[in-house]
């Protein structure tokens, strides 16, 4: 047994030893019997309390014992010597059960023991363990307390040995007991005062048996406490070392009674030093900025009410010296168990550098953005190492594509280069790469909507230090308007020659006294060849030396007006030339007259009509007269001046009446506005034209053509107008108009005789069919025959004879019934209506798959496609397309054909693609056009009638089908139909 299951025995005995000796004292009073008694009773329950507390500090002595030493196991988490000796005190019976847990709570090792009957007690001690002044784990150890389960030994006999003991004091052994107890209780009272100081006390002085366990369950509590509190000072020192560590300052608000605690750091980020009176200065309220006030109070607000679990928001602080600084603020509120905040947390954070360098690369950001987004260049890069290309949105934009769709390596954008240009880009590419020659390059490139773009390519290659080339970035301009400006130039350049050659004059270009430039027209007025001219002076037309100069005297006089006059020229062979010369000095920043522009007009026969005018006067007026149609001259005034006699004849007034007659007269009122908005427009541009009838004296209206030329007269302007009869004109017209309603009569009625015959033909063409389909059926009837009856009879080679005849018969067959159905699909009327088009597709691959269903295939068919279409007649066309596909991938171990529409220039278009066996696409002009195959019968069966029917069909649609494949990589069909109104 211990120590302590003696001391209660050792007392009784001193207890009996004592009792002689006070019956001796009080003689033979019988309280005193009574009194002993109860000491008796009282010393027999204190014994059985102390059995009871030496358990419990039995338990503790196990729990300090195997403390120390697992401590260094525990530290090491080495778990096998812990499991052997908590197996050793399990068999030794210090305990029944234990865990051993690490600092972070995990558990090493535990023992478990059986659950406690009725007449057990088990206790259990938790604990620290220290090692080396440092908390490294947890022990807990359960222990079995014997006879614990009595009421009376539980509870009344300790309340009896108390009231006994309450007697026994008050009959007077309170001055003993004192006197025995009494430096024991003051050891008891140091070591409280030690404990509370936070040392460890010595109770070895404590040897009284009823203190004993009280001073060593205060050891163990000294000892425990002693291990929370360093294990506190070890805990507060990391959390020092981390605060220290980062550059967060912590602050606590309490919203109950408004107190808020800083952490030394808080200070120090808003400028505030040691010397300050930072408790008195800071204030919340004034330090935010005004902008970011309400954010904060409503992020405050919200975690307070427990809408959110923490904040997180960048706010501007002002800081000591006055100004506003950028601060990040978190914050996360401690509940009480109502949910409400008990303690609001948080930490503040210095981003001002952060955010500035943010804001400046937004700011640089935005600025590219907004350069990019105003150029009218698209960029590109080349990444030669990862073998990536990118496009920015404006190059894409400019070849049409989306971002989803744009090349992704160099060799993809090179296949929208024109073929033509290809070769030229690389090697500029290469000279680029190879001399760094500068890459400045024009060349054209495909749009997505197959059309080719001129676009000025630009730019440069960056390199490392070595010189290898590891990017190629650069600029593509769009310069098709100015490819179209200069062959529209190149153009207006020929049309101008073309122009200035047909002119009936001859025009000449002089630059530095030297001729530069000469028209057509010019070598057949003087005989002399293009080549031949240029570099010649102007000597060479003129006979007479002094018209030359007086010429370009004149033109620097009349600058920048030409200047004309008669001259005597002489051509090549020698003969003269009478001609009308015009000379224009071209302005240029000198006054010298360096540039010249001369029109020769050949006037030999104006200056014949001249000299024959002169020989005879009267040559004008015969002229006039001899005018056909009318003509009169008319002053600014509007007075007729000259008229020729078919005037006269044609309106019947006399040479009397018409002298000083206004011209209006001659006209019917209705003609008289045209009459006068023409003359405002002769006189303004010279000319006009235009259609009136003339009033003769009788009131009848004559209808005329008339042109209207402004002539200066003695200094004012008049009117030469000449006008011819075109009433037989008017009448051809009208002749004109009644033949073309007789033509449209005949039209309808040849469209209504072409009809007629049309159904005929269709009838005939149904007649001949049938009458073509009746001797194929008997041909392969009779061979069917042949082949079933004589069989036996016929050797291999007539065998093979009677097959060829019925496969050629069952062709023929099928001709014939695919041409009713291309002239049927002609013929028939359209009911155009809403068409699910996935819905049919998804039944005709259905067929398709139970028609053979041996085969591997995959059928991709986009939902909700729906079109404006004939049913009938869209089942057809789909039907064509999908058995070709099918018919054409059988070759191959899985097929897969996909059926769906996309978006191009604004248009749907619908495509059935397969992986089949393709075609070359030099062929495809041929497919759509009946009886043309690219394949043979023998690779692929068919009648090369279902693509004719199917473009038959989309062009009763309105609509158009194109195809595009390869050989042995499948083919594309597409074609476009009225999509469904949505």
């Amino acid at each position: 047994m211990s120590e302590a299951d003696h001391q209660p025995a050792s007392g009784l005995d001193r207890i009996a030893d004592a009792a002689p000796a006070a019956r001796a004292r009080r003689g033979r009073r019988s309280p005193a019997l009574w009194q002993g008694l109860s000491l008796g009773l009282f010393v027999l329950m204190v014994s059985l309390g102390l059995a009871a507390l030496s358990g419990r500090d039995d338990a503790g002595a196990v729990h300090a014992t195997l403390g120390h030493e697992l401590a260094a196991a525990i530290a090491e988490r080495r778990a096998e010597p812990i499991h052997a000796a908590l197996d050793e005190a399990a068999r030794r019976g210090q305990l029944i059960a234990a865990t051993v847990r690490d600092a972070d709570g995990t558990v090493i090792a535990e023992l478990k023991g059986p659950s406690p009957t009725g007449s057990e007690r088990h206790l259990q001690i938790d604990g620290q363990v220290m090692h080396q002044g440092r908390p490294v784990g947890l022990l807990s150890v359960v222990s079995m307390q014997e006879g614990g389960g009595s009421l009376l030994a539980r509870t009344l006999l300790p309340a009896f040995a108390l009231a006994g003991f309450c007697a026994l004091v008050a009959w007077g052994a309170g001055s003993t007991l004192r006197r025995r107890l009494a430096p024991s209780l003051s050891a008891l009272e140091g070591a409280s005062a030690v404990i509370a100081q936070g040392g460890r006390p010595s109770l070895d002085r404590i040897t009284d048996s009823l203190l004993a366990p009280l001073a060593r369950a205060l050891e163990n509590a000294a000892f425990t406490l002693a291990s929370r509190r360093d294990e506190a000072m070890a805990r507060e020192q990391r959390l020092g070392r981390i605060v220290r560590a980062h550059d967060e300052a912590e602050w606590e608000w309490w919203p109950a009674t408004g107190e808020t605690w800083y952490s030394p750091r808080f200070p120090e980020l808003l400028g505030y030093t040691a010397h300050d009176a930072f408790e008195s200065q800071f204030k919340w309220r004034a330090a935010i900025h005004p902008d970011d006030a309400g954010t904060v109070r409503r992020a405050r607000d919200r975690l307070v009410r427990g809408e959110l679990q923490r904040t997180d928001d960048p706010i501007r602080l002002r800081v000591r010296d006055g100004t506003y600084r950028w601060f990040r603020l978190r914050a996360t509120a401690d509940r009480d168990p109502q949910g409400g905040a008990r303690c609001v947390s948080g930490t503040l954070e210095d981003v001002t550098r952060e955010r500035m360098t943010l804001d400046a690369l937004r700011e640089s950001e935005a600025r590219l953005f907004h350069a990019v987004r105003g150029s009218f260049d698209g960029a590109w890069d080349w990444d030669l190492g990862a073998g990536r290309y990118f496009l920015s949105p404006r190059l894409s934009e400019i070849l049409g594509i989306s971002q989803a769709q744009q090349p992704q390596t160099h060799d993809d954008l090179l296949e929208r280069v024109h073929p033509d240009d290809l070769a030229r880009l690389q090697h500029a590419i290469d000279e680029h790469f190879l001399r760094r020659e500068s890459f400045d390059i024009e060349y054209r490139m495909r749009h997505a909507d197959g059309r080719y773009l001129w676009v000025r390519d630009r730019g440069l290659a960056t390199r490392s230090p070595n010189g290898k080339v590891l990017r190629f970035s650069g600029s593509i301009t769009d310069i098709t308007e100015r490819k179209l400006a200069e062959e529209a130039v190149v153009r207006l350049a020929a049309e101008k020659q073309a122009l200035l050659d047909d002119v009936p004059v001859a025009i000449v270009y002089v630059r530095d006294n030297q001729i530069a430039d000469c028209n057509r027209r010019c070598e057949e007025i003087f005989g002399y060849r293009q080549s031949e001219l240029i570099g010649c002076t102007m000597d060479l037309f003129f006979n007479s030396y002094h018209e030359l100069p007086a010429l370009l005297e004149g033109a620097g006089r009349n600058a920048p007006q030409p200047h004309a006059q008669e001259a005597m020229l002489m051509r090549r062979d020698g003969s003269p030339l009478h001609a009308y010369v015009s000379v224009r000095q071209v302005s240029t920043r000198t006054s010298s007259p360096e540039e010249t522009i001369w029109i020769f007009s050949d006037d030999t026969a104006r200056r014949r009509a001249l000299d024959a005018a002169r020989r005879e006067e009267h040559f004008s007026a015969a002229l006039v007269r001899s005018m056909p149609g009318v003509f009169l001259l008319v002053d600014a005034r509007g007075a007729l001046r000259r008229w020729n006699e078919n005037l006269q004849t044609v309106t019947g007034h006399g040479a009397p009446d018409l002298m000083g007659k206004s011209a209006l007269d001659l006209f019917p009122e209705v003609f008289r506005p045209l009459l006068r908005r023409q003359a405002r427009r002769a006189l303004t541009h010279r000319d006009s034209t235009f259609e009136a009838d003339l009033l003769s004296a009788g009131g009848e209206h004559l209808t005329h053509a008339f042109s209207l030329y402004r002539l200066d007269l003695d200094g004012l302007p008049h009117l030469l107008c000449t006008g011819l009869d075109i009433r037989a004109q008017k009448e051809a017209e009208r002749s004109v108009l009644a033949m073309n309603q007789r033509l449209e009569t005949r039209v309808r009625e040849r469209t209504a005789e072409l009809l007629t015959a049309m159904r005929e033909l269709e009838s005939f063409s149904y007649s001949v069919s049938h009458d073509l389909a009746a001797p194929l059926r008997g041909i392969d009837g009779f061979s069917r025959m042949i082949e079933e009856d004589y069989a036996d009879q016929l050797d291999e080679r007539g065998r093979d004879y009677i097959n060829r005849i019925r496969a050629g018969t069952q062709r023929m067959h099928r001709l014939i019934d695919d041409l009713l159905g291309l002239a049927r699909i002609t013929r028939n009327e359209m009911n155009r209506q809403m068409v699910d088009l996935s819905a049919m597709v998804s039944e005709i691959c259905s067929e398709l798959t139970r028609s053979e269903p041996e085969r591997r295939a995959e059928f991709l068919i986009q939902p909700s496609m729906r079109v404006y279409a004939d049913a009938n007649l869209l089942r057809i066309a789909l039907d064509n397309l999908l058995r070709n596909a099918w018919k054409f991938t059988s070759r191959h171990d899985g097929a897969r054909i996909e059926i769906g529409c996309l978006q191009h220039d604004r248009e749907l278009v619908y495509f059935v693609k397969d992986d089949g066996a393709g075609f070359d696409m030099r062929y495809a002009t041929k497919l759509f056009g009946p009886f043309q195959r690219l394949h043979s019968v023998g690779e692929f069966s068919g009648s090369g009638i279902g693509l004719a029917i199917v473009n038959r069909i989309v062009q009763r649609h309105g609509g158009r089908i194109w195809a595009e494949a390869e050989v042995e990589r499948g083919a594309c069909f597409f074609f476009t139909l009225e999509p469904a109104v949505q």
